[in-house]
């Protein structure tokens, strides 16, 4: 390895693959301790994801000992099978992902509902990633491609069947050993499926954001009219009778009060979880973007520069690591370290050295299960009150489960003071 670019191209990529695989079984540790994530269709497509991302990341890391001349054939099959597996069904559980959070910003499909898609969001990506990649071995193209075994030619400069068949070489025959037509399963298996996964992530993008955008228009409108002295609606007075009869307490602004708080709540709820949409999917975007860039520089005839060497291989293995920041990130910003290595070691602490952690230690620093509670039940309450059914919306992705309503907290404050004894006594119910 006398060329720099390949060494470090070697080097960062095993950093890289390392603190991916890191992050994968952080987010692994964090679905499969808790019941309440397990029991979320949300929480199990990262949990998919994750997996597949530490099978790519262990053989990115060993990949020497894959590829010849210290491994054989044998071997380079099998990292070969492992990456086409890995990296096509986690594109593919990237889509159920945006589709999970489409379905439920936009069109407000709850938890029950999407429980009916689960077998399509997580076992076909799965097939389709293992149909990939056992016709792959079939058709015998895993081979040494670059800094990995994957879908190449070998030998490398061999002259393809497609080629002969439409006159860009004089053989007759194919000279290629193994990997006939490579170039075009390339393609076929997996960056037509890269860049329509690019597509629709931006097509889930725009049409959340534009979704989450109307909301908030509808909100600062419902405020502007709340402050109003106006004529009460029919509606209102509805929801005015239907408390007074509860406990004969609360009064047109009480409700007004409870109806604005649910707005607000609601709006941030929203928002947040479509912060969460973008993120992943950017990370998507990342992850892939300089191997994208090599290919179609390849594409349109051009030399790709040495520096696309390391730089693809830092980022394409860098998956679970950008997953693991988005999904601890509101985790993070809760924990009580003053510096943000002691904040990082304690979310690895909590999530892989958890067998070393003290009951009451680990309890203190999730917020503490009571406060939790609380929180949780004037949330909850004030979205009843409203007739509104996001607030399963709001577990299933904010905070992703690991305390969630540590992220909620700051925003329900005056709801907590209780400024209006009334209210404060009908939330606690």
């Amino acid at each position: 390895m006398s060329n720099p670019y390949d060494l470090a191209r070697s080097i960062l990529q095993k950093i890289s693959c390392t603190l991916s695989a890191t992050g994968s079984l952080m987010i692994t540790s964090q679905v499969l301790r808790k019941k309440a994530n397990r029991v979320k269709l949300q929480q199990r497509i990262l949990l998919a994801i994750s997996f597949c991302d530490f099978c790519t990341s262990t053989v990115w890391v060993f990949t020497d000992l894959f590829m010849p001349p210290r491994g054989n054939q044998r071997t380079c099959d099998a990292q070969g099978f492992i990456i086409q597996f890995g990296n096509t069904s986690n594109m593919m559980l990237m889509v159920a992902l945006q589709v999970q959070y489409l379905l439920i910003i936009k069109y407000g499909w709850s938890e029950t509902k999407m429980k009916k898609l689960e077998p399509f969001l997580l076992i076909l990506p799965f097939c389709f990633g293992t149909s990939t990649a056992t016709a792959a071995l079939s058709l015998k193209l895993f081979n040494p491609a670059n800094w990995d075994c994957w879908i190449a030619p070998y030998p490398d400069e061999c002259t393809s069947s497609y080629e002969i068949s439409h006159g860009n070489s004089d053989l007759e025959v194919t000279d290629c050993v193994r990997g006939d037509n490579a170039r075009i399963f390339q393609w076929a298996f997996f960056f037509a499926l890269l860049w329509a996964v690019a597509v629709f992530c931006i097509f889930v993008m725009i049409m959340i954001t534009k979704s989450v955008e109307k909301a908030e228009r509808k909100s600062a409108s419902f405020s502007v009219n709340a402050n109003r002295p106006n004529r009460p609606t029919q509606t209102t007075r509805r929801h005015s009778i239907q408390a007074l009869n509860a406990d004969g307490r609360l009064t047109l602004t009480d409700v007004n009060v409870i109806q604005r708080r649910t707005g607000r709540i609601e709006l941030v709820l929203t928002t947040r979880v479509k912060m969460q949409c973008i993120l992943y999917a950017l990370g998507f975007f990342v992850v892939w973007g300089f191997p994208t860039i090599a290919r179609m520089i390849q594409l349109f005839g051009g030399t790709i520069h040495p520096i696309l060497l390391p730089l693809s291989g830092f980022f394409v293995g860098s998956q679970g690591l950008w997953n693991a920041m988005i999904y601890f990130r509101s985790k993070y910003s809760t924990l009580l370290e003053d510096h943000w290595w002691q904040k990082l070691w304690r979310l690895i602490k909590l999530n892989l050295l958890f067998c070393f952690e003290h009951d009451g230690e680990e309890r203190n620093d999730d917020g503490g299960e009571e406060n939790d509670h609380v929180s949780s039940s004037i949330a909850r309450s004030f979205l009843t009150r409203a007739g509104a059914s996001k607030w399963s919306f709001f577990q299933l992705t904010i905070g992703h489960g690991e305390n969630s309503d540590d992220t909620l907290r700051s925003d329900v404050q005056a709801g907590e003071s209780c400024r209006s004894d009334n209210i404060c006594h009908d939330v606690e119910q």
